[in-house]
């Protein structure tokens, strides 16, 4: 019977710089997979980002144009039906009356009121920034009701939020809006939102809509029990 040759000194097991090696190959592998699941749940994130922001100015961009598309004006009460423009450089502000559908923002807030006037700003945000906020009032509604009217933020982080009116004598658009007791046929409305960079004043995102006003001044009495004064907001001309 042959004897059982016995293992050499040192030939087993592994040396302290195999195991180090084998740690080192073991943590480049490990850091290469959380480069990849990182990398994927950034693209993921800013994926679901990208199509929330388009979700969000798509709905703020409608909700615009769906007032513009309803506004109304009757010639007989020129006073309560004005349609007030102004603003300051990026942001304008735009104030009108307009008949508005049972889908439309805080409806039901008016108890089936569908005649309502809708004013458009920019406010400062509570955390800084700035914000797309629409305010709506009662004509029916008592003098001393909130001037301010009910709020509803439409936007967030908005960097520009810019009205052009179509001008018939001059034939192109101009952002100013002088006659109060009738509608433009034609405004363009530009949203911007975030920032391209830390260094750039120029929004990341941008929706621009040519929107058309189907309604003409209606000849006719208007609503019993209107206000005598709407007092929209400072920033908007006053009514003739």
């Amino acid at each position: 019977m042959k004897p059982v040759p016995r293992p050499r000194p040192g030939a087993s097991g592994f040396t302290l710089l195999e195991v180090l090696v084998a740690l080192m190959i073991f943590a480049l592998v490990l850091s290469l997979l959380y480069s990849s699941w990182k990398i994927l749940m950034q693209s993921n994130a800013a994926a679901l980002r990208m199509a929330a922001n388009a979700q969000r100015s798509r709905m703020t961009i409608q909700t615009v144009e769906e007032a513009l598309n309803s506004a109304v004006f009757f010639n007989a009460n020129a006073r309560h039906y004005a349609f007030l423009a102004g603003g300051e450089g990026n942001f304008s502000a735009v104030s009108f009356v307009a008949h508005l559908s049972d889908a439309f923002p805080a409806t039901g807030f008016f108890d089936g009121e569908r005649v309502r006037r809708v004013t458009f700003g920019v406010e400062p945000a509570p955390d800084g920034g700035s914000e797309l906020v629409l305010r709506q009032n009662s004509l029916l509604a008592p003098p001393d009701n909130d001037v301010e009217g009910h709020a509803v933020v439409l936007a967030r982080e908005v960097t520009v939020f810019e009205l052009l009116y179509w001008d018939v004598r001059k034939g192109e658009f101009s952002p100013d809006w002088t006659q109060t007791n009738s509608l433009p046929a034609l405004v363009q409305v530009t949203l911007g939102f975030g920032q391209r960079s830390r260094f750039s004043r120029e929004p990341a995102e941008t929706v621009t809509r040519i929107v058309r006003i189907p309604s003409a001044g209606v000849a006719g009495e208007a609503q019993s029990g209107a206000p005598g004064s709407l007092n929209p907001n400072p920033g908007l001309a006053n009514p003739r």
